[in-house]
C-alpha cells in the first residue's frame, strides 16, 4: 500500500525549483539534461533523474525521489568492486566521515552509491543547488580511487581535460 505524499502540492513544487535550477544551470555545460515521470510509483514515490558532466566520470547520474516527507538523492559512485575489498571499504569509511548532507552506503547489487534525504521543506532552489554541486564534487573526488581501488585491473584513468 502506498503512502500518500503528505503536501500534495509537493511534486508541483519540487519539480518548479528542478526546473528553475536547470535553467540557471544548463548553460554552464555540467548539466545534461533532467528527466521526470509523471506519475508516482508503486509506492506513492515521484521520481526525477539529473544528469551531470562529471571530470572523472563522465555521467554521474543523480536520482531525487520524493517520498512521503523527504526528498531522497542517491547516485552511484561505482559498481560493486571485485578487488582489494578491505582497503577500498576503509577508504570509503575514512572519506565518509568529511561528507556533508550526503553519505556512502552500499546499494543494488554491492555498488558504492552517494546518497542523502532532507525534508520536503528545505528543498529550495538554493538547498538543491548545495547538494547537486556536493554531489558532483564528491563523485569526482572519490571515483577515480575508489575505482582504482576496487576494479583495478579493469579501471585506467581517464585525465581530466
Amino acid at each position: 500500500m502506498p503512502a500518500p505524499i503528505s503536501n500534495e502540492q509537493a511534486p508541483l513544487e519540487l519539480s518548479a525549483v528542478i526546473n528553475e535550477w536547470q535553467r540557471l544551470w544548463h548553460d554552464d555545460g555540467f548539466v545534461a539534461e533532467v528527466e521526470h515521470a509523471a506519475h508516482c510509483d508503486d509506492k506513492g514515490h515521484y521520481h526525477w533523474m539529473i544528469r551531470l558532466r562529471g571530470e572523472e566520470k563522465n555521467v554521474i547520474a543523480l536520482w531525487l525521489t520524493l517520498r512521503q516527507r523527504t526528498v531522497f538523492l542517491e547516485t552511484q559512485v561505482m559498481p560493486a568492486p571485485e578487488e582489494n575489498l578491505e582497503a577500498l571499504y576503509k577508504y570509503l569509511l575514512v572519506k565518509n566521515a568529511d561528507l556533508r548532507d550526503l553519505h556512502l552506503a552500499l546499494g543494488l547489487e554491492e555498488g558504492i552509491y552517494l546518497v542523502g534525504q532532507i525534508p520536503v521543506g528545505e528543498v529550495t532552489l538554493e538547498r538543491l543547488d548545495e547538494l547537486v554541486g556536493a554531489t558532483l564534487h564528491y563523485v569526482d573526488e572519490i571515483f577515480p580511487t575508489a575505482m582504482s581501488m576496487g576494479l583495478a585491473s579493469l579501471y585506467r584513468r581517464r585525465r581530466p581535460k
